[in-house]
């Protein structure tokens, strides 16, 4: 025991072990351990397993990482919900998704199918980031919907008269991946340039990247 200690003589070996680890106390109050906002940051790690977030990169920003920790509170809040499914995708970039269910398009899906349309905005497209979506997808979708395709679409805007540059690097190990259409344009009347460069190899589902 500590020499302040307020555990009793007949404290047991972990009730000390506990007070010595804990001893001097927290910087900061107990209740920031709990808040996704407040909570340090080297204790982030530990606050999205102990709320079972679905996706985690340590290299990932400290506001990223702390938005998704936000969200997966709301994501198992609303499992099974269209809402769950397009918070679990957002939450892996931050970027706009929408799902697409099958009475929206009963041309292209069959009863009970489901696709995901992921507008990507900001940096270039991650293939660890899409391969850690499907896994994340199944937990939060209800059990009768099945998850037919995943349609990306990558768009770097600028609003200044200067040379719009795109540049995508993707390599995939799981498919068959299915590329639908590679476009680039600019609408200023300026140069537009796009580079991509795609390794594809097999896998479960079809991709979409446009």
């Amino acid at each position: 025991m500590t020499k302040s200690s307020l555990l009793p003589p007949n404290a047991s070996k972990l009730e000390r072990d506990v007070e010595a680890v804990i001893s001097p106390p927290l910087s900061f109050p107990n209740r920031d351990i709990w808040s996704p906002e407040r909570c340090p940051e080297h204790l982030l790690p530990h606050l999205a397993w102990a709320l079972s977030v679905p996706v985690w990169d340590s290299a990932w920003p400290v506001e990223r990482k702390r938005q998704v920790i936000k969200d997966s509170i709301y994501i198992h809040r609303t499992k099974g919900t269209r809402a769950a499914v397009e918070r679990t995708v957002s939450a892996v970039r931050g970027d706009a998704t929408v799902v697409k269910e099958w009475f929206e398009d009963k041309a292209n899906l069959a009863p009970g199918e489901f696709e995901v349309n992921y507008l990507s905005t900001g940096e270039p497209i991650n293939g660890a980031e899409l391969q850690a979506l499907v896994p994340a997808i199944a937990a939060a979708k209800n059990v009768r919907s099945t998850l037919k395709r995943i349609t990306v679409t990558s768009r770097v805007e600028n609003p200044e008269k200067h040379i719009p540059m795109s540049r995508q690097g993707i390599a995939m190990k799981a498919g068959p991946w299915i590329i639908s259409s590679m476009i680039t344009n600019s609408n200023n009347g300026m140069a537009c340039l796009g580079r991509q460069a795609i390794r594809v190899r097999s896998g479960p589902l079809p991709l979409f990247s446009e």
